[in-house]
């Protein structure tokens, strides 16, 4: 099942004092052994990049360059498949945003689930499962419990 990884599990896995990091590099490990088809786009490594170097969000952050060569290394791994949206993203982005009165931050979520869509991806593996339950077309799973 191709599976689209959330920012959170990226975050777990590379962030050393959380209580999921075990679990998260597992399945960063399995990834990169091919073990589960896992899938990034280029928001969830945006996202990475901005949670990892931030010290409000993390209790050790990463050096910006350290941060930057860990994505680049992620995005030029040939062991997990990348999903972009295309250029007709916006407009199905923002129909459901109308339609599901999406404020704030929660567009993220419907950008990711767009993209998933188009990409024909089945699932995501996410901490916060609830952040997808308006999106019927891709199953939201949380490894870490």
């Amino acid at each position: 099942m191709k599976t689209l990884l959330d920012t959170n599990i990226l975050v777990h896995a590379y962030n050393k004092s959380s209580p999921h990091q075990e679990k998260a590099s597992s399945i960063i490990r399995k990834a990169l052994r091919g073990e589960i088809d896992a899938i990034l786009a280029p928001q969830i490594l945006y996202e990475f990049y901005a949670t990892v170097t931030n010290p409000r969000r993390v209790e050790h952050p990463i050096p910006p360059d350290e941060a930057a060569d860990l994505c680049l290394d992620l995005w030029g791994c040939p062991e997990i498949e990348k999903a972009s949206p295309t250029r007709m993203a916006p407009r199905e982005v923002f129909r459901l945003a109308k339609e599901l009165k999406l404020s704030r931050a929660r567009i993220f979520d419907c950008v990711l689930a767009v993209t998933a869509r188009e990409n024909k991806l089945e699932a995501i593996y996410t901490e916060n499962v609830d952040d997808f339950k308006d999106y019927p077309f891709i199953k939201a799973q949380n490894p870490l419990v």
